[in-house]
């Protein structure tokens, strides 16, 4: 039995492992906001530059923008750069200059990287003149030939949770090394769970730039591209957390002096510094109130290493621990009982700010995520739940807790806690939110033979941009007479609002409008194909935040 306890706790670690290399992470976290031009707009002349506005900041040391004509010809284009607001560096807008472009269609794809560390791309199309063409198959082969490898989004999804995992183990028996006080193998869990956190962290600096650029790089190139991802946020907090953790090596290496107050209480600010390295380089450090989110986010990782950390190591020190398990499992289970319930409330605090509610719990890949995640500690707070009322039922002793269950409680639930955390793992790599907020709203309508092709970008409350196109199924239609429009909020909050159409072309309006709240809006068209001829055509338009 002890034999199938210790294969499924490494089969666990397997699994764990599994559950982050496997993952498919959505690669988009700083939503694009807005561009000039805007997505689907038809441009009477040639821009003089592309700007894109995003909804967080973005670092474009391994970003880039790229340019192709309706013949798929890469047009070049110099390295972007940060626009200005307010003569000072806005680091959510990129700009790029554009040379003199002739009539006709164009794609643009963009890639930057969010400054919690995560590639963010996408495409949109514009138009010079009144002639364009369909780029839309083009953006999805680029797109998916620019995404990082298969292999390297599992070396980096294994790395993250190797720093996670070294990390909260670290803590965990760094917490039970003050209960333990007999010869044990605690100190070689100590220094191992550290070497892992260490090596995790490099891992991930090693593995941002191919992970970042979406390009595959060899030995020399990785070493590289190193100095260049030390200049980013991640970067920046990668080193500080490897730099702490050498502190907290020293101290543990002084073990002789850890009864002084210095001592620990140096240890408590090491320990802290590397939990907020996770925060502040990751979704918290990102939303708004970041503070906030940080405070939090540390106080539950501090809570998850006390109770997940705990376990891993108990179940790591086997045997050798049994003379003292009645002192130590007493102390972990006191601990335990503070731990969990601040977790739990901590959690769901930190999860309702990231997701700005839970509205979109099921709707996003995150709230998905999120979802298994809370059954699966709802089932580890059960298992250790068992596990105590055995441990308080019985008057235990050394010899008793080899003939009670309590140990497999304690190996299933640390099971569960390291799918937990590969679960954790696959959270930093998803947005929140969905991050499309740049997507045009389209529509096609038919009335009597009459096409209405109509393009709302973006579909978002704010300034938008309405292009309206006529056309018959086949052939060419005479210009209409004359086309009035109104938009109003289907549940008659908003009465009708008329909408100033203007004629760019031949069967071609344009209008630009403000659009205050998001919801379903209702985009009603009056057109006259002839002087004795009306058609109605209504369509409801989603409007996002």
């Amino acid at each position: 039995m002890r034999n199938f306890l210790r294969f499924g706790f490494i089969a666990a670690l397997i699994c764990g492992a599994g559950v982050v290399g496997s993952a498919n992470p959505v690669e988009a976290h700083a939503g694009l906001k807005s561009s000039q031009p805007a997505a689907s707009s038809v441009l009477e002349k040639s821009p003089k530059e592309i700007v894109l506005k995003f909804a967080e900041q973005v670092e474009i040391s391994f970003g880039s923008i790229r340019l192709f004509d309706a013949n798929s010809n890469l047009i070049v284009l110099p390295a972007p750069n940060y626009g200005f607001t307010n003569d000072v560096v806005d680091a959510k807008t990129v700009r790029v200059n554009v040379p003199d472009l002739e009539p006709g269609s164009y794609l643009v794809i963009w890639r930057v990287v969010s400054v919690d560390s995560h590639p963010v791309q996408g495409a949109f199309g514009f138009q010079i003149g009144s002639r364009g063409k369909n780029l839309a198959a083009l953006g999805v082969e680029v797109l998916s030939n620019s995404s990082a490898s298969n292999f390297v989004k599992a070396v980096m999804g294994f790395a993250r949770w190797l720093s996670f995992l070294g990390v909260m183990v670290l803590v965990g028996a760094m917490l039970l090394a003050t209960q333990v006080t007999g010869v044990s193998r605690i100190g070689k869990i100590i220094y191992g769970s550290l070497i892992v956190a260490v090596f995790g962290s490099l891992l991930v600096l090693m593995m941002q730039a191919p992970y970042a650029l979406g390009n595959s790089m060899g030995i020399v190139q990785l070493f590289s591209s190193v100095n260049e991802v030390l200049k980013t946020r991640l970067g920046t907090w990668l080193l500080v957390r490897v730099v702490a953790l050498l502190f907290i090596s020293i101290i543990i290496y002084k073990r002789d002096l850890h009864q002084k107050p210095i001592w620990r209480m140096a240890a408590t600010i090491f320990v802290v510094v590397v939990f907020a390295t996770f925060s502040i380089s990751g979704h918290p450090g990102m939303r708004q109130f970041s503070a906030l989110s940080i405070g939090t986010d540390i106080v539950h990782f501090a809570c998850v290493s006390a109770w997940m950390g705990g376990l891993v190591t108990m179940v790591l020190l086997g045997r050798k621990w049994q003379s003292e398990s009645p002192k130590v499992i007493s102390w972990f289970s006191f601990m335990a009982t503070i731990a969990m319930p601040i977790m739990v409330v901590t959690g769901i605090a930190q999860a309702w700010r990231m997701m700005e509610g839970f509205q979109n719990l099921f709707s996003t890949t995150y709230g998905t995520v999120l979802s298994i995640k809370v059954v699966l500690v709802v089932v580890a707070i059960a298992a250790g739940t068992k596990a105590r009322q055995i441990f308080k039922g019985k008057k235990v002793d050394s010899e008793d807790l080899k003939k009670i269950k309590f140990s497999k409680t304690i190996v299933v639930e640390s099971v569960i806690g390291l799918v937990v955390l590969a679960v954790t793992a696959v959270l930093v790599s998803v947005p929140p939110l969905s991050v499309d907020t740049s997507a045009p709203f389209t529509a096609t309508l038919v009335q009597s033979n009459v096409i209405a092709d109509i393009t709302i970008t973006p579909a978002t409350i704010g300034s938008v941009e309405m292009h309206i196109v006529f056309s018959p199924p086949g052939g060419t239609l005479e210009s209409i007479k004359s086309m009035t429009a109104r938009i109003s909020l289907v549940n008659g909050e908003i009465p009708p609002i008329p909408i100033g159409m203007k004629s760019i072309g031949v069967n071609h309006f344009l209008a630009n409008l403000q659009l205050p709240r998001s919801g379903e809006w209702l985009l009603e068209l009056i057109v006259k194909p002839a002087t004795n001829r009306t058609l109605r055509f209504s369509q409801i338009v989603k409007i996002k935040n």
